[in-house]
């Protein structure tokens, strides 16, 4: 259960700050708008990852596992991509 619970506030802290970061990237009269469509786009993927997660567990225990280390990478991955914004102005 505690590594369970270190796993949910580890994940919680990442996608958090990603969201924070991904939203900052855009001007501030956009950034409201921003964080709705990316807020909605992470809940629709939440449900749509459940669905397959529960459709694969009975398959294998293998695939949810990869997938969800692939889904971890890619993330990551993409992350390097993100302007720098720091110490720059955004408007």
């Amino acid at each position: 259960i505690l590594f369970q619970c270190l796993f949910f506030a580890t994940s919680v802290a990442a996608w958090n700050g990603l969201e924070v970061i991904t939203v900052e990237i855009y001007p501030s009269a956009k950034r409201c708008t921003a964080f709705g469509v990316l807020n909605g786009t992470c809940k629709l993927a939440a449900i749509i990852g459940s669905v397959i997660f529960a459709k694969f567990i009975g398959i294998t225990k293998i695939i949810p596992i990869l997938l969800a280390f692939a889904a971890l990478a890619c993330g990551g991955l993409l992350a390097t991509k993100l302007p720098d914004t720091r110490e720059k102005i955004l408007e």
